[in-house]
């Protein structure tokens, strides 16, 4: 009878480790998968890039301009439910959402937007490189369904690689912040007076 409790607990302990492991790692980690979603960590752009971009974009070239929704890219009958990035006609502009009961529904992103498979939402252009969607397709949909897991991981000690910048989640951002312009405390306006 004790073997059979233990036997029982060590399932229980090993299954709660295993959904607990699911449900909590995410490989890569959440911003280094966005950097490749991006294209790769030399792709992330600085607030001056961004401008430049929106400067001299053209329509149907630099993003796709597409009015009518294509046809799906994913049959819901060999996929987890979820939302898949349609990466051949749609061009991540367009995707698709299978639901629990095998249901397909196709969504339109806003013009100037693709679809971001990791953050399941539309996107600026210059954030997706739609050839790596389908590399995503399990990353966040794998936890839509599972009760208790996230859909994104933290990730607190990322170190945003076009700003060398800690981000702000971990604490540290301030203190660099001040390293980094000397030390130097208040405003334009502060010194002034």
């Amino acid at each position: 009878m004790k073997s059979a409790i233990f036997f029982a607990l060590c399932v229980v302990v090993c299954s709660a480790r295993t959904l607990d492991k699911r449900a909590s790692d995410q490989n890569p980690k959440v911003f280094s998968a966005l950097d490749k979603l991006r294209g790769g960590a030399n792709k992330a752009l600085s607030v001056d890039q961004i401008q430049e971009l929106w400067l001299n974009v053209k329509p149907g070239q630099d993003f796709p301009l597409i009015a009518t929704i294509p046809k799906a890219n994913v049959d819901c009958a060999s996929v987890k439910p979820g939302f898949y990035a349609n990466d051949g006609e749609g061009k991540c502009q367009a995707f698709d959402r299978c639901d629990v009961n095998g249901n397909l529904t196709s969504y339109l992103c806003p013009n100037m937007t693709l679809f971001n498979q990791i953050t399941l939402i539309c996107d600026w252009w210059f954030n997706i490189d739609c050839s790596q969607a389908r590399s995503f397709y399990d990353y966040t949909n794998s936890r839509l369904y599972v009760e208790g897991a996230v859909l994104l991981d933290d990730e607190p000690d990322y170190v945003m690689a076009s700003t060398g910048a800690v981000a702000a989640a971990s604490g540290d951002a301030a203190p660099k912040a001040a390293k980094k312009s000397g030390g130097k405390k208040g405003s334009k306006k502060n010194k002034a007076e």
